[in-house]
């Protein structure tokens, strides 16, 4: 009897030693764990954002559906086959097309697809290296310089939320009996996932620039902010480029707002909405009155997303308006978006603006949008212009004249049919006091 009771213990005690070495031999603490390990506990999360283009940005080809590009008519650009290609990137505007060529080594075909127009088109980077130098850091999640590896194809959720070892690895010691056993404290791990609504997590990918990384004397440059974490500022190693740097006028207008796609962070910073909190503290209230919690309803990120028993004061918030102010950051509002105007989402706070439409714009409410006039397309993405301006500021049609942009009177199919000179015309009359020159003033800080 008393052997087979010891029998038992020493068997107990095996298995339950193997369940608390299998937990956790597979989990660095600060590694990369991949989005399944997300989706048992986020599945509404996981599932939404795979709907998004985020994942899609990078993909291994496991069908030949995914390849978007007309192989059907020749075409001299297009010197490859369907079957060579091991990698697309991209789903939404254009497709650039890779071939495995070692184990972290890519070809780039000489030829884009441009999904918004349907043509072929030069690729504009084919030289070695430049996936893992221009493109892998924010077309992957888990990027590592050193070895050019990666955790994940395309943006998952840890590139958002940092790396998730020790965070997995919490939850199951306080879910699985194995680990209850040792670990039976009720503890709360408040900082082992980043949860933020700081604009630079999105800036680490949506604002161009360059990483500058010297090793035995030779420079290296990488054009994204290198082994970002999010929760933080962009590494000191990393130049963003502005309109002062920009020397061959590729990123930037002259008027000073965002020329190239993957700026709208960079844009974003000339805003009021980035100020929003910082002017809330510092100035009277514009609508008059005291100012007082309520007013973080409209000029606090970090108020809005607290939950009703932990909302910050005026000195407790940090965060002004962000970029998930306006943009759900896992897509599970996207179905619901489409299918109301997007002026409602601006009228959450604009509502003064809002009931004075007929003094705010002489276009008749049906035609004129929010974001036309304030958000107008002046970058270009699959050939056309389709990335909107994140400053927030109307752009008068005499930048059009000195600058050759889009102006917010001819935007998308606004006005296209009327001359520069017939739009300069129509807006002098109905905006007397502004002008160009007010526009730059505002983008140098100065209104």
């Amino acid at each position: 009897m008393k052997k087979t009771l010891y029998i038992f213990i020493i068997t107990i005690t095996v298995v339950i030693a193997y369940f608390l070495f299998s937990t956790h031999r597979h989990i660095d603490a600060h590694s990369y764990v991949g989005e399944k390990q997300c989706f048992s506990c986020h599945s509404v999360q996981s599932h939404s954002v795979k709907l998004t283009t985020h994942p899609k940005i990078f993909r291994p080809v496991t069908s030949l559906d995914m390849i978007l590009g007309d192989f059907s008519t020749p075409n001299p650009l297009r010197t490859f086959k369907k079957e060579d290609i091991d990698f697309v990137v991209g789903s939404q505007w254009e497709q650039v097309y890779l071939q495995k060529r070692g184990r972290n080594s890519y070809k780039i075909f000489p030829a884009t697809w441009m999904i918004t127009t349907q043509k072929w088109v030069p690729t504009e980077v084919h030289q070695k290296d430049a996936v893992s130098k221009e493109c892998n850091a924010c077309h992957t999640t888990g990027y590592s310089r050193v070895k050019h590896t990666f955790s994940e194809y395309g943006v998952r959720c840890e590139a958002c939320h940092g790396p998730a070892g020790a965070h997995v690895a919490h939850q199951k010691m306080q879910s699985q009996f194995s680990c209850q056993l040792c670990h039976t404290e009720d503890k709360k791990y408040h900082n082992d996932i980043v949860v933020t609504q700081k604009s630079a997590v999105c800036g680490q990918c949506h604002t161009r620039g360059t990483t500058t990384i010297s090793n035995n004397g030779k420079t290296t440059l990488f054009n994204f902010p290198l082994e970002y974490l999010p929760g933080n500022n962009a590494q000191a190693t990393f130049t963003q480029s502005s309109p002062k740097t920009d020397k061959s006028n590729k990123n930037w207008w002259g008027v000073g707002l965002s020329k190239n796609r993957h700026q709208e962070f960079a844009d974003f910073s000339f805003s009021k909405h980035s100020k929003s909190l910082t002017n809330l503290k510092t100035k009277k209230n514009p609508h008059g009155g005291q100012k007082d919690a309520s007013c973080l309803e409209c000029h606090s990120e970090d108020y809005r997303s607290a939950k009703s028993d932990k909302k910050p004061t005026i000195e407790e918030a940090k965060l002004g308006i962000t970029c998930v102010t306006c943009h759900e950051p896992h897509g599970i509002d996207k179905n619901i978006r489409s299918k109301r105007s997007v002026d409602a989402k601006c009228a959450e706070c604009h509502i003064f603006d809002i009931n004075e439409q007929k003094k705010h714009y002489p276009c008749p409410s049906s035609k004129a949008s929010c974001v036309g006039c304030h958000m107008p397309l002046i970058a270009k993405s699959g050939g056309v212009y389709t990335i909107r301006s994140h400053a927030f500021q109307i752009i008068p049609p005499q930048a059009t004249k000195k600058y050759g942009m889009p102006s917010s009177c001819q935007n998308g199919a606004c006005h296209q049919d009327k001359t520069t000179e017939w739009a300069i015309d129509a807006y002098n009359k109905f905006y007397k006091k502004k002008s160009l020159k007010t526009l730059q003033d505002v983008l140098k800080g100065k209104k």
